[in-house]
């Protein structure tokens, strides 16, 4: 069989139920990238760790000679001209959540049915898969806590998939489609690729064991092991979820378990709870009234509103605090999550400028970006969404607990 395998949010060889059944189904495959409308949305740092990505896994396909291709169109303007000229009889890959994306695969859907070519997605981007939740997604508890106990009630996660141990023969492009291709990915080692990503989960559970104290580190704003900082690899797809639990369960059953080691999959669970989220509303998750016809704050936009709001952007507020992240995510395209709920309140509550607006900046800014978690997060934090409690946050209270000597506040403030 001629296939093609669509890499999206699973740059990785390890644990990749789509290229593994790629792999196994097919005698001659094509493997691609495609740029997409929401790339040059995104900040150079996530545009970066993408490129990284790719190069470190196309530098483990040279071992099978094979190697990853990146177009410069979205696929829906060359998946005709792809199958017809490459004669694919099958497209494989992993199915996203996201409102816009759900539409794009749609589409790609579509062309395929008409061309009459076979295709097979994949549900591998969460811990627990949609056919393992003890509830279908009509059901799914609304706040998160209801989520996580019936979850944790009927848990069921399945082991990570081996790497492919062979690849089909690689498929020559036309001349046609060799116009519409960027580049071949290059190699690359940094800290988005599926090789870093494996060491730094190494670093963090078993070299320093850091993952012993992640409950009472994690909203530490200074030490790289304060927290796993595996959300880069995660959203990016160049580590699984099931990958981070099934070393942490070995590191449980070995070295210890305990109640950090249990809040690793808390938070695991927390993002599969927006993932999931983000598939059942849909459209109205980007929309400033969220679940509630009723009840958003009404804005009156001025030139002062918009003033306050770049203030922000730049790290120019009147709290250095907040200033301080600010400047860490701009420079770096990296902020703590407690530093990212507390930029949060204080746009919407301090600013009271529309939280769509930091959502869409952080969209804009963050290495790690992913559109379910970032746009539930500032969903949940507006009050617009599944928590009906309050999430104001005392700036000055939170920088004297988490930054009490303000060696944060010093590196990141002039």
């Amino acid at each position: 069989m001629r296939s093609a395998y669509w890499i999206k949010n699973d740059i990785r060889i390890n644990d990749n139920t789509a290229l593994k059944n790629f792999c196994d189904q097919s005698r001659e495959g094509l493997i691609f990238w495609c740029v997409d409308k929401n790339y040059h949305r995104l900040s150079q740092f996530k545009q970066q760790a993408v490129m990284e990505a790719l190069g470190n896994l196309n530098e483990k396909l040279k071992a099978y000679e094979q190697k990853v291709i990146l177009f410069s169109k979205p696929l829906i303007q060359i998946l005709p001209t792809l199958i017809d000229e490459l004669k694919i009889e099958k497209l494989f890959y992993t199915s996203e959540y996201a409102y816009h994306e759900k539409l794009e695969e749609q589409k790609i859907n579509e062309i395929t049915k008409e061309k009459n070519v076979q295709i097979e997605t994949f549900d591998q981007a969460t811990l627990v898969a949609e056919k393992n939740l003890p509830f279908t997604l009509d059901h799914m508890p609304l706040v998160f806590t209801d989520f996580r106990k019936k979850i944790e009630s009927a848990l069921i996660i399945e082991k990570p998939v081996p790497k492919p141990d062979r690849f089909p023969a690689q498929i020559e492009l036309t001349q046609n489609l060799q116009s519409l291709v960027d580049s071949v990915a290059v190699g690359s080692s940094q800290d988005s690729s599926e090789n870093h990503l494996l060491e730094r989960m190494n670093h963090y559970f078993w070299e320093t064991e850091s993952v012993l104290s992640y409950k009472d580190t994690r909203n530490g704003l200074l030490d790289i092991n304060d927290s796993t900082r595996f959300s880069r690899g995660l959203n990016l797809g160049s580590l699984s979820a099931r990958t981070v639990y099934a070393e942490l369960k070995k590191f449980e059953a070995t070295v210890k378990a305990n109640e950090s080691t249990y809040w690793v999959v808390f938070e695991l669970l927390w993002r599969d709870y927006f993932k999931f989220f983000s598939l059942k509303y849909g459209n109205k998750i980007f929309l400033r009234d969220g679940l509630k016809a009723t009840g958003a704050r009404k804005y009156k936009f001025s030139g002062q509103d918009k003033a306050k709001f770049l203030q922000w952007c730049e790290g120019k507020t009147e709290s250095r605090f907040i200033n301080a992240n600010m400047n860490e995510l701009n420079e770096t395209g990296w902020m703590s999550n407690r530093g990212r709920q507390n930029v949060a309140s204080y746009l919407i509550h301090d600013l009271k400028c529309p939280w769509t607006w930091g959502a869409a900046y952080f969209e804009k800014k963050l290495v790690d970006y992913d559109v379910d978690l970032n746009w539930g997060n500032w969903l949940y934090l507006s009050g617009q969404g599944s928590d009906p409690r309050s999430r104001v946050f005392n700036i000055e209270r939170q920088a004297g607990m988490y930054d009490p000597d303000q060696l944060y506040q010093k590196k990141w403030t002039v």
